[in-house]
C-alpha cells in the first residue's frame, strides 16, 4: 500500500468544493487500496500555507506528492516542489497545464508528468511504488512521461468503470471549505471531452473526442449522492452537456423513470448551437432548472474566426426557448480576441443587448487569456511577448476572496476584469474601453438579477404556507453562473 498526499496549489481564485478532478484521482487511489490524504490550498476557507504544507509531509511521510497544476497555478506548484526536492519523496505532476507542458514540469523538478485523464495513470503510479519501481521506470505506464521516455494513451474510453469521485471526501480537510456541513461534491460529469474546435478553448485534459458514462451508471451516483449527502440539486459539468443527442434522451428518460431521483433538479453547461427546442424540452422535462450557454461573440467573423461554428441568432433562439421552458439561463460572451476591433464588439454588444431580456446572467470578465497550447497562444505569443506568462508572478497575482464578500459586492468587484490590465494583445485605447463597458455591462446586469431574486427569495420566505421551502432553482443558477469562471482552464462553452 502506497502512501500518496495529493495536492492542489494555491490559486488566484479561491474555490468552494474541493476539485472534481482531484476527487476522481482520489478515489481511483482508494479503490486499489492505497492510503491517501488531499490538502488543497485553493479552498475558500483553507489557511494552510506552503510552509503548512511541507510540515505535513514530514508528518505523513508520502511514498509520492501529486501535484493538480491549471496554468494560473504551475508556477506555485514549481515553487513548492522545489522546496520538496530534498525530502526523498517521488513529485508527480498533473492538471490541465501538465497534459500541454510536460517537460516543463519534468525540467522544473518532477519526477513524472502525467497527460490527459490522469486516474489510471495515478494508481499505476502507486501500485509501481507497492512493487518497488523506480520512477525511471514510470514513462511505461500509458499516459505518464518522464525524462526516460513516454508511453501512448492517457485518455480513458471506459468511464463507468471509474469509482464515483465523491467517495474519496473523507480524505479531504472539512475545515478548508467551512466545515462539514459546507462539505459537498460540488458537482458531477457525465461525459468528458468535446468534439468543438475552438481556438481559444483550453480542454486538453479530456480531450476532442467526446465520450460519455451510460445512463444506468450516472442515476447510480446520483442516487449514492442523495443518499449519502442529502443532495436534491445536481451540478452537472460537462463541457458540451448535449453534444451527442441520442446519449442526452436516454439520460433524460432514465431520469424521470428513477423514483428515488423524483423531484431532483440539475443544470449543465453546453454551446449553444448544441441545445436546440426539442432537446431543451426534454431536459426541462426531466428537471433541468438552469443552463450555461456558449456564445463568446456576436460578430460572424469572429465565430468564424475561433471556429465556433454557430450564427448569433442561433444562440438568440435557444436562450429564448430555455427561458420560456422556466429554466434559469447563463450566457457566455468573450472580448479582446486578435483583430477584433470597434465594429466587432459592437456587433457583440447589439447581441448582448438583445439577448438580455431572456439572459438571468452573463459569465463574469469575459476577456480571452491565451492559454498554452491553444491555436490564440500559439499564434500570437511571440508576436505580443507573452511567452510562458503563467512563470511570471504579475500573471498570476492572488484575487480577493470573492465568496467572503456579500454577493452583491462580490458582483460590484467583478466589473474589472484583470486580463484586461495584463493587456496580452496591446488593444488599442479606444478598444480597450469598448471591452471594459462591456464587463461593466455584465456584471450590472448580473447585480440587477441579483436584486431580483434576493427579493424574491425574501419575499418567498416571509409567507407561512412557503415557510421552509427550497429556492433550488435560484441556487442552481447561482452555481452555473460561476462555470465560466472556474479557476480551471475554459472548455468549450
Amino acid at each position: 500500500m502506497a502512501r500518496v498526499l495529493l495536492i492542489l496549489p494555491r490559486l488566484p481564485q479561491r474555490m468552494g468544493a474541493p476539485y472534481l478532478g482531484l476527487q476522481y484521482v482520489a478515489s481511483s487511489l482508494l479503490s486499489r487500496g492505497h492510503d491517501v490524504r488531499c490538502l488543497d490550498l485553493a479552498a475558500v476557507r483553507s489557511v494552510t500555507t506552503d510552509e503548512d504544507a511541507i510540515a505535513l509531509v514530514d508528518a505523513y511521510c508520502p511514498d509520492v506528492v501529486g501535484m493538480t497544476l491549471f496554468t494560473y497555478n504551475a508556477l506555485a506548484a514549481y515553487e513548492l516542489g522545489a522546496r520538496l526536492a530534498d525530502k526523498n519523496i517521488a513529485l508527480v505532476a498533473g492538471g490541465p497545464h501538465v497534459t500541454v507542458r510536460p517537460l516543463e514540469a519534468l525540467d522544473r523538478g518532477f519526477d513524472a508528468a502525467v497527460v490527459g485523464e490522469g486516474e489510471l495513470a495515478m494508481a499505476a503510479i502507486a501500485d509501481a511504488i507497492d512493487r518497488g519501481a523506480a520512477p525511471a521506470t514510470w514513462h511505461q505506464i500509458p499516459g505518464v512521461s518522464t525524462h526516460a521516455g513516454r508511453s501512448g494513451g492517457g485518455f480513458l474510453d471506459d468511464l463507468d468503470g471509474l469509482p464515483f469521485p465523491h467517495r474519496s471526501l473523507g480524505v479531504f480537510d472539512v475545515d478548508a471549505y467551512g466545515g462539514s456541513s459546507w462539505l459537498t461534491p460540488g458537482g458531477t460529469v457525465t461525459s468528458r471531452g468535446c468534439p468543438a474546435r475552438c481556438t481559444f478553448c483550453a480542454n486538453y485534459v479530456t480531450g476532442r473526442t467526446f465520450r460519455y458514462r451510460s445512463a444506468a451508471n450516472v442515476v447510480a451516483e446520483l442516487i449514492e449522492l442523495k443518499d449519502r449527502h442529502g443532495l436534491r440539486h445536481f451540478a452537472f459539468w460537462d463541457d458540451a452537456f448535449t453534444a451527442n443527442r441520442p446519449r442526452l434522451a436516454e439520460l433524460c428518460d432514465a431520469l424521470v423513470a428513477e423514483p428515488r431521483l423524483d423531484g431532483m433538479t440539475w443544470t449543465c453547461i453546453t454551446p449553444a448551437n448544441m441545445a436546440r427546442g426539442p432537446t431543451l424540452e426534454r431536459m426541462a422535462a426531466a428537471g433541468c432548472v438552469a443552463v450555461n450557454f456558449g456564445i463568446e461573440s456576436g460578430d460572424p467573423s469572429v465565430l468564424k474566426g475561433i471556429r465556433k461554428g454557430q450564427r448569433p441568432q442561433t444562440v438568440i433562439d435557444a436562450v429564448r426557448t430555455a427561458r420560456g421552458l422556466g429554466m434559469k439561463t447563463v450566457v457566455n460572451f468573450m472580448f479582446g480576441f486578435p483583430g477584433e476591433g470597434l465594429d466587432e464588439l459592437d456587433a457583440t454588444a447589439a447581441v448582448m443587448r438583445e439577448i438580455a431580456e431572456a439572459a438571468d446572467f452573463f459569465n463574469n470578465r469575459g476577456v480571452l487569456v491565451p492559454f498554452p497550447g491553444t491555436p490564440v497562444y500559439e499564434a500570437h505569443h511571440q508576436t505580443y511577448g507573452f511567452t510562458n506568462w503563467w512563470l511570471n508572478e504579475r500573471y498570476v497575482a492572488a484575487e480577493p476572496d470573492l465568496f467572503a464578500l456579500d454577493p452583491h459586492a462580490a458582483q460590484r468587484y467583478l466589473e474589472l476584469d484583470p486580463a484586461l490590465e495584463l493587456d496580452f494583445f496591446g488593444y488599442a485605447p479606444d478598444v480597450r474601453e469598448r471591452i471594459a463597458e462591456l464587463v461593466r455591462f455584465k456584471a450590472r446586469h448580473n447585480q440587477a438579477t441579483l436584486a431580483r431574486m434576493t427579493a424574491a427569495a425574501t419575499a418567498a420566505y416571509a409567507k407561512p404556507d412557503l415557510a421552509g421551502e427550497s429556492m433550488v432553482d435560484e441556487a442552481g443558477a447561482l452555481a452555473v453562473v460561476t462555470s465560466a469562471d472556474r479557476v480551471s482552464e475554459p472548455g468549450c462553452a
